[in-house]
């Protein structure tokens, strides 16, 4: 009989312990990104740069990272994409949203493009965690590109075309006009087999970025492919 009371006492505070885990997972955080602003230009001269693509990307672990011990995951969580004008300058307004993801609330990172200059990914804040802060006076400095087909299209795909923002949901069409551009910029320039694969995956992650797509919904090949004949031909 008393085996019996531990063993119900047990099983009673271990479901108590994961409905209060499942609780605690799907309770709304607010998520928030503060505005921000600044500047495009050249590296070597100091001229801004009109045109250039700005696209920020909210990241962060998921948390907690698993209630056995399991690691947590990456995401991008909300995305702004902008153009600089003719003064090189851009905005991106703050934005808040009520979210049941379990992430840490923190500043973006910056991917800027531009025709004939390096991608480059800037980062805004480095160390320990902390809340979105505005910052209203960035100052994004690109290195001319200097190399062959393969160096452009490496540098243009890996750790920048193929990131996405996968869970920014309606956000990530922000990025929609970058990505196109970008994808354009690669289709010309590919001449080998691999080349051809990544124009391919730009044109795919392009597509799903236009669309909004949720990573966790169904697949919509059919959708993406009429998309890209549509829009990316």
């Amino acid at each position: 009989m008393f085996m019996m009371r531990l063993v119900l006492s047990v099983l009673g505070y271990f479901g108590l312990i994961v409905f209060a885990y499942i609780f605690w997972n799907n309770v709304p955080q607010r998520l928030f990104g503060a505005p921000l602003a600044g500047i495009v230009v050249d590296r070597a001269t100091g001229k801004p740069i009109p045109g250039a693509y700005v696209s920020y990307l909210w990241e962060s672990a998921t948390d907690p990272k698993g209630f056995f011990g399991s690691g947590g995951r990456d995401i991008c969580y909300h995305a702004a994409g902008t153009t600089a004008d003719a003064a090189g300058r851009f905005h991106v307004d703050g934005w808040s949203e009520w979210s049941t993801y379990r992430v840490t609330n923190q500043d973006p990172q910056a991917l800027v493009y531009a025709p004939g200059y390096e991608a480059t990914t800037f980062i805004l804040h480095e160390g320990s965690f902390e809340p979105p802060i505005p910052r209203l006076r960035e100052r994004y400095a690109l290195r001319s590109f200097s190399g062959t087909n393969e160096q452009r299209i490496k540098n243009l795909f890996w750790g920048f075309a193929n990131r996405g923002c996968d869970y920014g949901k309606e956000s990530k069409k922000s990025l929609y006009p970058m990505m196109r551009a970008v994808y354009f910029e690669i289709r010309p320039l590919a001449s080998t087999p691999s080349e051809h694969e990544i124009a391919e995956s730009v044109a795919g992650l392009t597509a799903t970025t236009a669309l909004a797509i949720d990573p966790n919904g169904p697949v919509q090949v059919e959708r993406e492919r009429t998309f890209i004949e549509e829009n990316l031909k």
